[in-house]
């Protein structure tokens, strides 16, 4: 089998203002690698195609990992994507079979986010814990928010409410996300401990990039000391796992799912082998696809973050709209904060080739 053209264009959905108001996905980019099996291969990520084509025609599009080693690295991770969805297709298998899956569904995980100015929240916590105990109402167990308010208390308080309202750990679970070089402020190592401690003792479930992103010693230094799990990696190239896991930063890592499919599968393995979990950052829409393919064959990847979730919108409302690309009745499945892994042969869903074609654009 040989690849015979390579694409990559985007395409966009209409919809209603108030949809659109609403936070609903109705845009993708798209990669589609043809073979001269007819079998056609799709990821969901813009790439520069003439110089992805330079790499892929007249290639066996099932040797991925040389392909990827040739140049196919993170600035093209849609057509290594696409190139994954052809071998499985070609065996009519999806890919988490092939890769020896763990599990069939995924709980996801809601990174849920409120209009924000200068960095000080807008809601109060109590409205925080209205608007998460509404989307609980839907079935889902695990939530995750920033944690960038100028005095650190209020949404440690704001955890306190929503435990109060939901209850314990085994009823949902609560991350905080510092994104630490996204506040504009960084913390010192004594205000991260204080943080640390008192979400632990308010209930949360982790604390995610407390320090500016690439720092390794800092975060160490509070992981070694702190009661609750410290997180982070998101958005690093392949490299920088080496170094957090060697300098013992996380208890969780973290890489964008957004990305070379084999980079998730080696940092994963990497992980497991010093000992800490894989949880990938997540994403929306079309770019869960892939995600949901790797994460369902790494063991201790047991969620998908879902970025992001404006209330009151539910994720399956707001992709509700790319249903439209796929022929079966819904995009992804959602049952009581579960997603079931699309297992279709490929990346798991079957592409409407003539809708892909006909939302198109410029």
């Amino acid at each position: 089998m040989k690849i015979t053209s390579v694409e990559s264009f985007s395409i966009e959905i209409p919809i209603s203002a108030e949809e659109q108001t609403l936070g609903y996905y109705h845009k993708s980019a798209v990669i589609r690698i043809r073979t001269d099996e007819g079998i056609t291969g799709y990821g969901w990520s813009g790439i520069d195609a003439d110089a992805a084509a330079e790499l892929l025609l007249g290639k066996d599009p099932v040797q991925v990992e040389r392909l990827v080693a040739n140049g196919l690295g993170h600035d093209f991770y849609g057509a290594e994507n696409a190139l994954w969805d052809i071998v499985g297709k070609s065996v009519g298998q999806p890919l988490h079979r092939l890769w020896g899956g763990c599990r069939n569904r995924m709980k996801l995980y809601l990174t849920t986010v409120w209009p924000v100015d200068a960095h000080q929240t807008q809601v109060t916590p109590e409205q925080q814990a209205d608007d998460i105990a509404h989307l609980a109402e839907f079935g889902y167990k695990a939530f995750k928010f920033r944690i960038w308010r100028p005095d650190p208390m209020g949404d440690v308080e704001t955890v306190r409410q929503i435990r109060s309202r939901l209850g314990g750990a085994d009823k949902v679970e609560l991350m905080l996300d510092r994104t630490g070089d996204a506040p504009g402020e960084d913390w010192d190592d004594a205000t991260g401990l204080r943080v640390a401690d008192a979400l632990y003792e308010a209930g949360a479930q982790w604390l995610e990039e407390p320090f500016v992103r690439g720092d390794i010693e800092r975060h160490a230094r509070l992981r070694a000391k702190s009661r609750i799990p410290i997180t982070g990696g998101e958005h690093q190239p392949l490299e920088v796992y080496d170094d957090y896991l060697q300098g013992q930063s996380f208890d969780i890592i973290q890489p964008h799912c957004a990305n070379v499919l084999l980079h998730l599968k080696k940092i994963a393995g990497a992980a497991e082998l010093f000992g800490v979990d894989c949880i990938f950052h997540g994403s929306h829409g079309m770019n869960l696809i892939a995600s949901l393919q790797v994460g369902a064959t790494i063991p201790s990847c047991r969620m998908q973050e879902i970025v992001f979730t404006t209330p009151p919108t539910q994720p399956t409302e707001a992709w509700s709209p790319l249903n439209a690309l796929v022929k079966t009745e819904t995009l992804l499945t959602v049952e009581d904060g579960y997603v079931n892994i699309p297992d279709a042969p490929g990346l798991g869903i079957d592409v409407d080739e003539e809708a892909v074609d006909r939302y198109r654009v410029s």
